[in-house]
């Protein structure tokens, strides 16, 4: 399976081998449906092994079609011990009190499911946490569940029943039954949001964990804030400019001299280093098109025009002329020739 531009976005690898156990239990074989999503079930569990959350994603949604249990990975959060993702997991265990454990929630999340937002504000009366993924992440829902799941664990351990007043928005489709995330979550979830929201009470924050560790908190929050973010823009700027062209096709297309401002260089210096790599700006957005035009026919059921203008393009006959370019024929006949090949 050829490498994507969604492929730079990393989990664990251990959360992978959790959802493994967890569809084992449900008498299935999950390696084979690992392997054919572009994952090496052998690396499960070897510790600081990352993996593509792309691929991740992929894995969930899959054994969740295959289990016909839309709440698949909700319910898998059971076979994870608080924990269970390393220093992250042990900060938010060992967290002295409720602020501390959404501080440390809000500080962190991005390095560990490298988030695209993950913002946290305080205010007088709540407390609001937002946090998406990249729009490169195509299929989330069951991630989403399973790493909301764990999260409210951790809140249920120091917050109790007073855990259901916490009020969770979440941007996934609607499950045909509710009741299992009312359960397991909060009776104050809703679905179909922008963006995903956490909001509490801010008297909440000032609860006391009874399980705190002060020291092995501590020592948590060293491991992380030392933790490096997933790249650095400076370094390969070609790269940089690459994900962040595909995760704005839709919003703002950049231009050279908006790149090189994000980056922290002049335009004469950002096109030389792209004609260093033999590419310029605009061959590096129609390689991005053509990548996400593909992903978007053949792994999500949008209209036509719905992809078009999720590419950047103004009007369908620009696509059109593209996807003739790209692949040979219009977008309509590869999205049928390519089902039909499955």
């Amino acid at each position: 399976m050829s490498t994507t531009l969604a492929d730079q976005f990393e989990v664990a690898a251990g959360i992978a081998s959790g959802i493994s156990r967890f569809a084992l239990g449900l008498g299935m074989d999950a390696d084979p449906i690992a392997r054919a999503c572009g994952l090496n079930p052998d690396r499960f569990d070897v510790i600081n092994e990352r993996i593509s959350l792309d691929r991740v994603c992929r894995f969930m949604e899959a054994l969740a079609l295959i289990s016909g249990n839309d709440v698949f990975g909700l319910k898998s959060a059971s076979v994870y011990e608080r924990g269970a993702s390393g220093p992250f997991g042990y900060g938010l265990m060992s967290a002295p009190t409720m602020r501390d454990c959404v501080v440390f929630l809000g500080r962190n999340l991005q390095k560990i499911s490298e988030t695209s937002l993950c913002t946290l504000e305080i205010g007088a009366r709540t407390a609001h946490f937002e946090w998406t993924y990249s729009p490169l992440i195509l299929h989330r829902t069951q991630f989403l569940d399973m790493t909301v799941a764990q999260t409210f664990k951790h809140f249920r351990a120091i917050l109790g029943d007073d855990v259901k007043k916490i009020r969770v928005e979440l941007e996934r489709k609607k499950p045909k039954n509710t009741n299992i995330h009312k359960q397991l979550l909060t009776p104050l979830v809703s679905f179909n949001a922008p963006v995903n929201a956490c909001i509490m009470p801010t008297h909440f924050l000032d609860r006391a964990n009874p399980n705190a560790d002060p020291r092995l908190f501590a020592m948590m929050s060293q491991q992380l804030d030392a933790m490096p973010m997933r790249r650095n823009d400076f370094q390969d700027p070609v790269a940089a400019i690459r994900l962040h062209v595909a995760e704005n096709l839709e919003t703002n297309t950049p231009t050279l001299t908006s790149e090189a401002e994000r980056l922290g260089m002049s335009s004469r210096t950002l096109q030389r280093r792209l004609n260093e790599e033999g590419t310029s700006l605009q061959e590096i957005i129609d390689e991005c098109r053509k990548e996400m035009a593909h992903r978007l026919l053949l792994e999500t059921p949008l209209t036509l025009s719905s992809i078009g203008y999720k590419l950047g393009f103004s009007a369908p006959a620009a696509f059109t002329r593209s996807a003739n370019r790209w692949f040979g024929m219009t977008p309509s006949q590869y999205r049928q020739k390519s089902r039909q090949s499955r």
